[in-house]
């Protein structure tokens, strides 16, 4: 059984949505930008997450 690893799994998940041009500009753009750059844009996206959820919880 092959194990897949969570950011191998996170990657196939956005191919699946996403144009993977998009996903090569955007894994470009990332690869130029700093640590701290890095980490903050990961709160950002988990904020933005935590939003979606919420938002798909409320009742209708």
């Amino acid at each position: 059984m092959i194990r897949v690893d969570r950011s191998e799994e996170l990657f196939n998940e956005m191919l699946d949505k996403y144009d993977s041009e998009l996903i090569l500009g955007a894994l470009d753009e990332m690869s130029r930008m700093s640590k701290n750059e890095l980490i903050a844009l990961g709160k950002v996206c988990e904020s933005i997450n935590r939003a979606e959820e919420a938002k798909n919880h409320q009742p209708d």
